[in-house]
C-alpha cells in the first residue's frame, strides 16, 4: 500500500496493519531517492565516505587582522586574497 498522508485518523485507535502499511510506504519512498547508501555498507564505510567527501578542518586558519584604507591599497587586497586563499587549501582534502 503507497504511503498515506492521511492516516492514521486524528483520534483513531491504533490498527497495526495500517501502521505496517504506512511504514512500508514510507521505506518504498525513503529506498526510491537516488543517492541512498548502498544495502551492506557498515557505519564505518558511511563514516569514511563522508570523511572524504567532506571540507577539511579550518581551525588552524587564524583571522586576518587588517585595517582597510579607502580606498584598499594593492597590499591589503593582496592580503585579503592570501588569506581567502589559505581557507580555500585548509578546506580542501588532500
Amino acid at each position: 500500500m503507497p504511503y498515506d498522508s492521511s492516516l492514521p485518523a486524528d483520534h483513531a485507535p491504533i490498527v497495526a496493519a495500517e501502521l505496517r502499511d504506512q511504514f512500508n510506504g514510507l521505506n518504498d519512498l525513503i529506498a526510491a531517492v537516488p543517492g541512498q547508501i548502498p544495502p551492506g555498507l557498515t557505519l564505518q564505510d558511511v563514516a569514511t565516505f563522508v570523511g572524504q567527501n567532506s571540507a577539511g578542518p579550518v581551525y588552524g586558519v587564524q583571522p586576518l587582522n587588517l585595517t582597510v584604507s579607502n580606498p584598499p591599497t594593492q597590499v591589503q587586497m593582496q592580503s585579503v586574497v592570501d588569506k581567502l586563499n589559505e581557507m580555500l587549501t585548509a578546506l580542501k582534502r588532500q
